[in-house]
């Protein structure tokens, strides 16, 4: 593993385990939408892409529809989303390493802001941030390409070499290749080694320690 200056995160599924907040919240939206959903590997999608994105490619409902949906699943995600959450296992640990080191770190994330914030704080993990590029409660349609655009708009259009992009989904690896800097698939998230690698994932991380060199 190469070493790098600056480290942009996905969230979901890369520093955090969220999927019992996520699946939850999704459920009670179908249910207050009138659909019974009980496949949890269909709610597997619902972490990492954008809900509206999400809502609309599994149930093909109109935008409208997508937006009240949003809104239902935040109803009861503004409450249970920090207590329904763990940390992946080394990821604390992996941040507190980098920023010693004198590494830049920031989150790349489809995720509110507001959701991302607090969780992370939650946890004991935010105080390593330099820089959030996240989602607004009225903004949800960001492509991870603008989001990472977003971080390295904050740290002064770095040398790409220098920068590295972490995520568990080819949506992460995408938008690193499309703004052109190194990236790393997180296998122990959502995505499979597969999927990472076709996308086209520079590295490959087993645990989040692997980061360290």
């Amino acid at each position: 593993m190469k070493d790098y200056d600056i480290y942009i995160f996905d969230f979901d599924g890369t520093l955090c385990d969220t999927t019992e907040g996520i699946f939850n919240s999704v459920i009670y939206s179908l249910e207050c939408f009138g659909i019974k959903e009980t496949d949890l590997e269909k709610l597997r999608f619902f972490v990492g892409p954008p809900l509206f994105e999400s809502y609309q490619k599994l149930y093909s409902v109109s935008d409208d529809d997508a937006k009240w949906l949003i809104e239902k699943y935040r109803e009861r995600y503004r409450v249970k989303a920090a207590e329904e959450s763990q940390l992946y296992d080394g990821v604390a640990e992996m941040l507190r390493k980098l920023k010693a080191k004198g590494k830049k770190i920031a989150i790349a994330s489809s995720k509110p802001q507001y959701f991302v914030d607090e969780i992370s704080k939650h946890h004991g993990i935010y105080k390593y941030y330099d820089f959030v590029s996240a989602e607004s409660f009225q903004n949800n349609h960001s492509s991870k390409e603008e989001l990472i655009n977003a971080c390295l708009d904050y740290f002064g259009n770095p040398e790409k070499s220098t920068v590295l992009m972490t995520g568990d989904r080819f949506y992460d690896i995408d938008g690193a290749n499309a703004v052109g800097i190194d990236s790393a698939g997180a296998v122990f998230g959502f995505g499979t080694i597969e999927e990472l690698t076709n996308a086209g994932a520079t590295h490959i991380l087993n645990k989040p320690e692997d980061l360290i060199v």
